[in-house]
């Protein structure tokens, strides 16, 4: 691999009892991007900003699955109806979570190479499968509000598939 992706993979580990789920088969991802978001995941299709140093070009030869920083800031609706019969739609933090996830979330999901060099969501649904990545130093440069370990989002949430 590329002297300068090596500082965009991030190490797969489990993500909850070590010693019973199996080893990752990847032992690293290729983090190619970001992607902030408000209220929803990002859909199939939706482009990735790539890092500077990554191009789908120099991509092509990389056998670890490509991958994308996802950002998704969830807030709640909440509508104030004013003495006048107007109302004012605000988003704020719900600090317990009683109306649903609040603040910011972070993971990873998988991408693809699109025409143009671009790279896009993957196609499929995906949610947190059983591992988390260990995040680089150069990854965690362009988010620096990302924590260090983030869940990788590789399953299929209708079948439990895998991506990889």
């Amino acid at each position: 691999m590329d002297g300068d992706l090596n500082n965009y993979t991030a190490r797969l580990r489990t993500h909850h009892h070590r010693e019973l789920a199996p080893q990752p088969p990847a032992a690293v991802v290729l983090v190619v991007g970001y992607r902030a978001c408000f209220a929803a995941a990002p859909k199939p299709g939706t482009p990735v900003i790539a890092f500077a140093a990554i191009t789908a070009a120099t991509t092509t030869a990389v056998a670890a699955p490509m991958m994308a920083l996802i950002s998704v800031e969830n807030a709640t609706q909440v509508v104030r109806v004013r003495s006048d019969g107007s109302s004012e739609i605000d988003w704020e933090e719900d600090p317990f979570e009683i109306f649903g996830h609040s603040g910011i979330r972070w993971c990873l999901m998988p991408v693809q190479s699109a025409p143009g060099g671009r790279f896009v969501i993957a196609p499929g649904s995906w949610v947190a499968g059983r591992y988390q990545a260990v995040l680089t130093r150069s990854t965690l440069s362009h988010a620096p509000t990302a924590p260090t370990v983030v869940a990788v989002h590789n399953a299929d949430p209708h079948t439990g598939h895998t991506r990889w």
